[in-house]
């Protein structure tokens, strides 16, 4: 085998670094064989586009428990040891620091293997972790992160080079993808309706996503423009205290939570302003989707969407409620596609593409 990718699980929490994973892979040589291990179990449809994937199950008591659980770690890193030597990969792609941690001391033995470490998020590392990295040898294990400002932050902790590995998203292929603005909004169960403006969130119901600074926000923008509607599309625990707050603020029959869906990257047209509140990002695929697909952005500023925007255009400095009602009224009054226009630009999806292309068909040489 050519290339094995270990991550750490599989379902809607991990679709997006799965997606991105899918899009390193492809950029292996033509004819190599590829493979996705998961450490758990759960849904990894992305990772079924470039090759075969394989789960362990394990549980995360098994993966980091102490006492009995230690002991079935042994055995099982003994079984995955196995899986290693029978699949003997030229390049191991890792997961972030907790499939590393995991997958590491394993490999140390495996001479001939060149490892290749993706951090997605910043994380302070644990002084375990960061002895692991370094005493691994330096010409096997590469360290990339997804964003130069990560790969900073990391090399500060580490000592050691990490490379900052942009992630892009390839623009043609997702502008041909997109459905029309009405199937769009059928597609999330949505009424279709001629007037009235239609602003969107895109994020794992979490409080970190911020999505109740976006209720308390926009209320008042949804209760003077009764036409208008948020909808906010995915799932997670906050779901019935978002729906509250939305009762509470009496704008409950303007705000729609159709749950996780699937082909949501396809369906940004049904949008005429997509916030993103996050209080933290690692990847933040959502806001180079959302320009490529020609729909303007409100986020915080976060040094991802600095970095991908290459300034701060629609960038708000502050996560505080009246901040975000007065961004939101001055653009929802102004011309958003002016905004779309100037973060098209910043992002340049082309040319972004073809850095990221080059970078990591590079590392999987």
């Amino acid at each position: 085998m050519d290339i094995l990718n270990i991550m750490w699980g599989g379902g809607p929490a991990f679709v997006s670094v799965h997606k991105v994973h899918r899009e390193i892979l492809r950029f292996g040589e033509p004819g190599a064989s590829i493979s996705s291990l998961l450490l758990q179990g759960g849904e990894a449809g992305a990772l079924a586009e470039v090759g075969e994937v394989s789960c362990l199950e394990l549980s995360s008591a098994r993966i980091k428990g102490r006492g009995l659980n230690a002991l079935r770690r042994w055995f099982d890193r003994r079984r995955l040891a196995a899986v290693l030597v029978s699949h003997q990969p030229r390049v191991v792609l890792l997961d972030g620091i907790g499939v590393a941690a995991y997958v590491l001391p394993i490999l140390s033995a495996l001479s001939e293997v060149r490892v290749i470490a993706l951090f997605h998020g910043h994380k302070r590392l644990r002084p375990d972790q960061v002895r692991l990295l370094q005493r691994f040898p330096a010409d096997r294990l590469q360290l990339v992160a997804v964003s130069e400002t990560l790969a900073g932050d990391l090399e500060r902790q580490v000592g050691r080079s990490v490379l900052g590995g942009r992630i892009a998203l390839e623009p043609t292929t997702l502008r041909a993808s997109l459905k029309s603005r009405e199937d769009a909004q059928r597609a999330l169960g949505l009424p279709v309706v001629a007037t009235g403006r239609t602003i969107g969130a895109v994020g794992r119901l979490v409080a970190e996503k911020g999505f109740a600074l976006l209720i308390e926000a926009v209320a008042g923008w949804l209760k003077a423009h009764p036409g208008d509607r948020l909808v906010i599309v995915g799932e997670g625990p906050e779901r019935e205290a978002l729906l509250a707050l939305a009762q509470r603020l009496g704008v409950v029959d303007q705000v729609f939570l159709p749950g996780h869906v699937a082909e949501a990257p396809r369906l940004y047209q049904a949008f005429d302003l997509l916030c993103i509140p996050s209080r933290q990002e690692g990847l933040g695929l959502v806001l180079p989707e959302a320009v490529i697909a020609g729909i303007p952005v409100l986020a915080t500023d976060l040094p991802v969407f600095r970095e991908q925007l290459a300034g701060d255009c629609g960038l708000l400095a502050s996560d505080r409620k009246d901040a975000w009602e007065v961004a939101l009224h001055q653009h929802l009054q102004g011309d958003l596609a002016a905004l779309a226009q100037a973060q098209q630009q910043g992002l340049d999806p082309e040319g972004a593409w073809l850095r990221f292309s080059e970078s990591y068909r590079a590392l999987l040489r």
